[in-house]
């Protein structure tokens, strides 16, 4: 009895240790996780603030008012930079390209935080400049806060 109850003991054994050796064998396949709902969040938050940026060219607006609506949609850092960024093109009016339409192309390696979100997007982004409307592609880093229930765009970069 004891002779048939450590074989099979041992083969248990043996059979764990090679099921461990050839855990590749039956490699899992992860599926392509699809984040159509951040997607859309991001490009829409992009899309308000091009509006937003594009409203210097129809029509004046006050600093305070175009803060106002920037804040429904940024927060800090990017607001800070937004507002200076918009008092010097109103003192310095400059050749700033108008956005004409912009799609994310491409999101992967969404990270939620306890209030934050980040994600890596390719954005493609139709231009108007001086000379010549354009297109281009840039990818992203994205950083979004959520503020009062909603998310807002913290800060994005380009990475490569």
């Amino acid at each position: 009895m004891k002779k048939t109850l450590l074989f099979f003991l041992i083969l248990i054994a043996l059979l764990i240790h090679t099921k461990g050796n050839f855990a590749d064998a039956n490699p899992v396949v992860e599926e392509e996780v699809n984040y159509e709902k951040e997607r859309a969040m991001i490009e829409e938050l992009f899309r308000e603030r091009s509006k937003l940026w594009n409203n210097i060219y129809e029509r004046t607006m006050e600093t305070e008012e175009w803060t106002k609506n920037l804040k429904n949609m940024v927060v800090e850092p990017l607001l800070s930079f937004d507002v200076e960024a918009f008092k010097q093109a109103c003192e310095y009016p400059t050749d700033m390209d108008k956005v004409l339409d912009l799609k994310i192309v491409a999101i992967e390696n969404v990270v939620y935080g306890k209030a934050s979100m980040e994600a890596k997007i390719r954005m493609h982004w139709k231009m108007e400049g001086i000379p010549s409307k354009y297109e281009e592609e840039i990818d992203y880093r994205v950083i979004l806060k959520k503020e009062n229930g909603k998310w807002k765009l913290c800060d994005y970069n380009v990475y490569q």
